[in-house]
């Protein structure tokens, strides 16, 4: 499909959740399995709205009257933003730690090892003034539908006045698309995240940067 095929617009909770779970599990079964397969579904829809409710901007790519492709980022330099991404956070995993979800203990430790693993990639971005969080789409539409949300998320930062914009990403997925949006590859560092999903594959973290002058 192309960029025109797609309508943006700003993620509904209410309207969308159900089609942001198909791009999720889409985009990061692979990965993501244990938690996907091994806790209840409202534990992913959860952590799809946690990462909303920390955004600034979040966006769909609507086609055939369905949310087929997501976006989410934020603002981290902005006081507000990095406070509610904190309280946000947190509150999440004293949910999980209070037993909230229902979750199989291989889902819970491979919950807390992803936690541990993705201190690598907050570490790794102190220096972010705009910062994706989330991109991803249902399998089927990904011709032109990342590079619709970008246009759309990067539009969005010129607005604030920041001159780039920047995510951390790993070798599990597709790191390419980054490189030929324009985004240039400015750390790789060892992820721990999926040691059970993907037990024995050395994962790669992936930081980049776009510029945008």
């Amino acid at each position: 499909m192309s960029h025109q095929d797609f309508v943006i617009r700003p993620f509904e909770p209410e309207k969308d959740l159900e089609a942001a779970y198909k791009c999720y599990v889409s985009g990061f079964y692979h990965c993501l399995w244990p938690l996907i397969d091994h806790a209840e579904k409202r534990f992913t829809h959860e952590i799809i709205l946690m990462s909303h409710a920390i955004s600034d901007v979040s966006l769909i790519a609507e086609a055939d009257g369905e949310a087929r492709g997501i976006l989410m980022g934020f603002f981290p330099r902005e006081l507000k933003s990095l406070l509610r991404a904190a309280l946000h956070s947190i509150a999440f995993n004293v949910q999980v730690l209070l037993r909230k979800y229902k979750m199989s203990p291989f889902a819970k430790a491979a919950y807390w090892q992803g936690i541990r693993g993705d201190l690598s990639n907050i570490l790794h971005g102190t220096e972010s003034v705009a910062e994706v969080l989330l991109l991803t789409s249902q399998k089927d539409y990904r011709k032109g539908i990342g590079t619709a949300l970008m246009d759309a998320w990067v539009e969005e930062v010129r607005k604030r006045g920041y001159k780039k914009t920047t995510l951390c990403t790993d070798s599990t997925v597709n790191w390419r698309f980054y490189e030929k949006y324009g985004f240039k590859r400015i750390a790789e560092y060892p992820l721990k995240s999926f040691y059970y999903a993907l037990p024995g594959v050395d994962v790669t973290g992936y930081r980049y940067v776009l510029e945008l002058d």
